[in-house]
């Protein structure tokens, strides 16, 4: 077998730039685990499923029979995006509607969007219950239970929220801190490339 002789500041040069790489992705790591722990619901096994999805894509939306405009996650980077995944029969879920509204009302042109996943149990009065309750934000129904099972949803209201790059940076979050989250991610720079829109055309027809 043939050897090679490598210089000892090659060497050097290599370690350097591993650890170099190392600490970035610690630090894009570190970055994308921006909320503290008490922010969220769960038990530990529950937020865990939750942590290991932030830093990466979003899984995907199984959604059907849209109230208000069709979203598609692919078209809204350089936007912060909410998922509200809620029920017709859940208390919570539609307390949290008018809070919703609120925020979309004050974040909506600097770049917020909310999209509504509505579980399949019960969606056959999606539309009637949005417009009953003042939904200002599109809805649609999860397709089988699809969209719950991928995105881990173990309770409802599940908020998830992603950033301007298009990247899951929490999933889980209590209603009672999601406006903070919310500011925080809105003040981050779109990545070169992705425009920051400001406008709003996501709101439900009338």
């Amino acid at each position: 077998m043939k050897t090679r002789n490598v210089k000892p500041h090659t060497l050097l040069i290599a370690a350097l730039l591993t650890l170099s790489f190392a600490a970035a992705g610690l630090g894009y790591a570190e970055n994308h685990k921006s909320f503290p722990s008490d922010w969220f619901w769960g038990e530990p096994d529950q937020q865990a499923e939750h942590e290991a999805m932030v830093g990466k894509e979003p899984p995907p939306l199984y959604l059907t029979d849209w109230h208000g405009k069709k979203m598609d996650l692919d078209q809204l980077k350089g936007k912060v995006v909410l998922i509200d995944v809620w029920a017709t029969w859940c208390g919570p879920c539609l307390a949290a509607i008018p809070h919703n509204n609120e925020l979309l009302e004050k974040y909506g042109d600097k770049g917020l969007v909310i999209i509504g996943v509505c579980n399949t149990d019960g969606a056959d009065t999606m539309a009637k219950v949005a417009k009953e309750k003042g939904m200002k934000y599109p809805t649609a129904k999860d397709v089988d239970k699809k969209t719950e099972k991928a995105w881990n949803v173990h309770w409802w209201p599940t908020y998830a929220l992603i950033d301007r790059s298009g990247i899951v940076r929490a999933v889980g979050l209590q209603t009672s801190y999601v406006e903070d989250a919310v500011k925080a991610l809105l003040k981050e720079k779109a990545p070169e490339g992705i425009q920051e829109s400001k406008s709003d055309d996501t709101k439900p027809a009338a």
